[in-house]
């Protein structure tokens, strides 16, 4: 169980740090930390704190919708709901290798404001997580194809979800930890490199799909003839 929610956390870590239209947000993010360290008595680690949380209690309402809400255990959607996933996951992977952006249509929005700082702060984050989600849509993907094999209970599923939340707001809280002028060359290196690690993440993703696709679910008939192959591949990075 806990290498299960590890994966989830890498996942929901990466999210944020692969998506490409939530690059431009930590700018503003950490001007916002220095300007609001500077206009309240909350210093800059409290308030990124604040956001973290934000990010949490967005993906728990999410993971309270799927895991109780619908009435359902995720495993008893497992056979119906993972291959249409990993299938969507498949050509999210081929986008992200031709370096393709899938999320320059979307709307762009402002964070809310409020006369509270640590409400503000909170909002912020919960606001950071919805709009995340929709633009890393391979990583998304990837999450939700994941969730119905790694998680048999409602209850696990839940803590899955936290935990993805928690790995999405881990950035945010290291950014708001170290200096503004630090963060901003981790973002300009991450915007720097966007195409490299789109391509990486894209074939990591590919390869995922395809073995879920081909010999977990054996959805073209061919898992006794491509397994080995993927025993091979998987061997290779485990050496």
């Amino acid at each position: 169980m806990l290498a299960r929610f590890v994966e989830v956390f890498v996942i929901g870590f990466a999210t944020p740090l692969t998506a490409a239209c939530a690059l431009p947000l930590y700018p503003g993010f950490l001007a916002y930390l220095s300007s609001q360290g500077e206009e309240t008595a909350l210093p800059s680690g409290v308030l990124a704190g604040l956001v973290t949380l934000g990010v949490i209690a967005f993906m728990g309402t999410v993971g309270l919708l799927f895991s109780f809400l619908l009435g359902e255990s995720l495993t008893t959607v497992v056979e119906l709901v993972s291959p249409v996933a990993f299938g969507v996951l498949a050509v999210l992977s081929v986008a992200l290798l031709f370096d393709l952006d899938l999320a320059h249509r979307l709307p762009t929005k402002e964070p809310p404001q409020t006369s509270h700082p640590a409400s503000t702060a909170f909002g912020y984050g919960f606001f950071f997580g919805a709009i995340v989600l929709p633009c890393n849509p391979g990583l998304l993907a990837l999450f939700f194809a994941r969730a119905p094999v790694l998680f048999d209970t409602p209850v696990e599923g839940f803590l899955g979800f936290l935990l993805f939340g928690i790995g999405m707001g881990t950035p945010l809280l290291l950014f708001g930890l170290i200096s503004q002028s630090a963060g901003q060359r981790v973002t300009r290196t991450l915007a720097k490199h966007s195409s490299g690690i789109n391509r990486v993440t894209g074939a990591v993703m590919l390869l995922v799909a395809s073995y879920y696709l081909l010999v977990v679910f054996d959805v073209a008939g061919v898992s006794g003839i491509v397994t080995p192959y993927f025993d091979a591949v998987f061997g290779a990075f485990s050496a």
